[in-house]
This record gives C-alpha cells, structure tokens and sequence, in this order.
C-alpha cells in the first residue's frame, strides 16, 4: 500500500519491520503497475491517437503510484540542483515544497517518458512498460541492501 494506491485490506497488519521486510518484493510491485498501466494503454490506443493513448496511460501510472517516484524525482533534482554542500542537498530534498529545479525536471522526464513510449509500436510499448517498471524497481532494491544511509537519523 506504501508504494501504490492500490487497496490493502483493513484487517492486514502494518509494522515498520513487515515495510521493511516488503522492499524485497518492489519488482514484483512493478510487474503489477507496470501491467495495469499497460492495460490502460493498450485499451485507450483503441479509441485514441497512440500519443494521447500514452500520455493518459502514463498519467495512469503516476495516479496509481501516487506520484511517489515523480516526487522523489522532484526532490532529488531540486536538492542537487540548489544545493552546495552534501547537508543543503539533504535538507532540500526532505523539504515538501516543489521548485524550480524539481518541477523542471518533472517535465523533462515526462516529456522523454512519453516520447519515447510513442516511438514504439503498441505491442512493444506495453511490454517495455512492464519491463521499465520491474527494473526501475528492482534497483532500489539492491541500493537499500548493498549501501549505508546517508544518514544517521
């Protein structure tokens, strides 16, 4: 539930160790998103022109997620783009506002998502979309188990 808006039952038990211990299941997250979103695109390239079809699907994609991975992008482009020294960089990340930096390069990757998933022929988009989804969430996987926080707190 932590990473997607997709429903967990109420009578589903939450503990910070059990989110923990759910990171390694973050690919099989993507599989999910990744397919739903594919769903969503291959349906609407039925009744819409493929680059509308993608631009909703991907819209899709950020609603069912939340905007959890735009947000972090946002962040991390408006800490390491104002910030000079490693403590700014941090304190700008965790800051909840968006800035110039951020909101820039939210376009940026939307725009090159978009474009580059109009490039393909539908059946190729879709299965690169489930692919792209389960990769982009298998690395964070291997970040959180082979490096230290950045942080002490």
């Amino acid at each position: 539930m932590f990473y997607t808006r997709i429903p967990v039952p109420v009578s589903f038990m939450f503990s910070n160790d059990l989110l923990n211990r759910a990171t390694r299941y973050l690919p099989f997250m993507g599989l999910i998103v990744g397919g739903l979103s594919a769903g969503i695109l291959w349906l609407l390239a039925m009744w819409f022109p493929w680059p509308v079809a993608v631009i909703l699907s991907v819209a899709f994609g950020v609603w069912l997620t939340g905007a959890f991975h735009e947000d972090g992008f946002a962040d991390f482009c408006d800490g390491f783009g104002g910030g000079y020294t490693p403590e700014k960089v941090l304190d700008i990340m965790k800051d909840s506002r968006i800035g110039t930096y951020g909101a820039a390069g939210l376009l940026a990757l939307l725009a090159t998502k978009t474009t580059a998933l109009c490039s393909f022929e539908p059946q190729q988009a879709c299965l690169y979309m489930v692919i792209a989804h389960m990769v982009s969430r298998f690395m964070p996987v291997i970040i959180i188990y082979t490096t230290d926080y950045v942080r002490l707190d």
